[in-house]
């Protein structure tokens, strides 16, 4: 190489450093921290490998992280979300937790079949799930459709739930602020980013629509449970919501209210998007409140 070349290589290297940063940076943002948790999941060493389960009809497809000696945890995400979704609190609790993720039926890279996707049965699924890996009790964290998910394992079987945190979720109609549309095409673009991902990793990407309005569906008519169900809950139970959450602030305290055992944490500021855009504040009661 020339000589008068030389001097120009060490500071173009550096530019295309800065410009390879800046852009995984502004990509990183946009993509709600998700490119980020990829590389995380490379490199942290907490990532043990995903593969798909065989439960009620379906491959129901999991991740795990963290110890598998270490206390376990389920991690569920929302609906039409997937894994991904709620990957600041995966890599928040898997340095000391072992931590099972899975997509539940018909989201992300798990199968679905001609049938209706309830709450009822996906939790059905978690529980498979769990006794696949051996599991005999876990703490549940799950937000929106997870965190109804998890009150059900809870109302349901009360013996396989160590604690349970729910974030954004609703036990009745009632709780909703406003009735989801009739159809996704009611939806427009606001579905783009969970349909894009779906697409991508689905075994199906064909079945989105097909998906789309079971997902619908599901929303529009439950969950159906009474204030009194909730009673039946025997583990301790974090109730979190955003301050401005889709869901009603007085059935978020009503649910708190009828869990024997259950605190409240409404967060300032939040939205029903609380897990990805507030992480740490998040992840400091989720944490406090498992480990307590």
């Amino acid at each position: 190489m020339p000589q008068h070349l030389k001097k120009y290589i060490l500071p173009a290297v550096a530019l295309l450093v800065v410009l390879a940063a800046a852009g995984f940076w502004a990509l990183n943002r946009s993509a709600s921290g998700i490119p980020a948790f990829y590389v995380w999941k490379l490199f942290s060493g907490e990532a043990n490998g995903g593969a798909h389960a065989p439960v009620n009809g379906i491959g129901l497809y999991y991740e795990t992280y963290g110890d598998r000696e270490a206390p376990p945890v389920l991690v569920l995400h929302g609906g039409m979300g997937f894994i991904e979704s709620m990957h600041y609190q995966i890599s928040a609790l898997a340095p000391a937790h072992f931590v099972v993720a899975p997509d539940s039926r018909g989201h992300g890279r798990s199968s679905d079949i001609d049938a209706p996707i309830t709450y009822e049965q996906m939790a059905v699924d978690m529980l498979a799930l769990m006794d696949e890996l051996g599991i005999g009790n876990a703490d549940i964290v799950g937000w929106s459709d997870g965190g109804i998910i998890g009150l059900i394992v809870a109302m349901e079987h009360p013996d396989r739930v160590r604690r349970l945190v729910t974030i954004g979720a609703n036990y009745s109609l009632d709780g909703l602020s406003s009735m989801p549309p009739e159809s996704a095409a009611e939806l427009g673009e606001a579905l783009a980013p969970a349909r894009d991902f779906y697409i991508n990793v689905a075994p199906d990407p064909s079945r989105w629509p097909v998906f789309a309005e079971k997902v619908l569906h599901m929303w529009r008519t439950s969950p159906n449970y009474a204030a009194a169900d909730l009673g039946r809950i025997e583990a301790p139970v974090l109730v979190m919501a955003g301050e401005h959450d889709s869901i009603k602030r007085v059935h978020t305290e009503a649910m708190a209210h009828a869990i024997p055992d259950a605190t409240l944490d409404i967060v300032p500021g939040a939205s029903h998007f609380l897990p990805l855009e507030m992480p740490e504040r998040a992840n400091a009661s989720i944490r406090t409140f498992l480990d307590d």
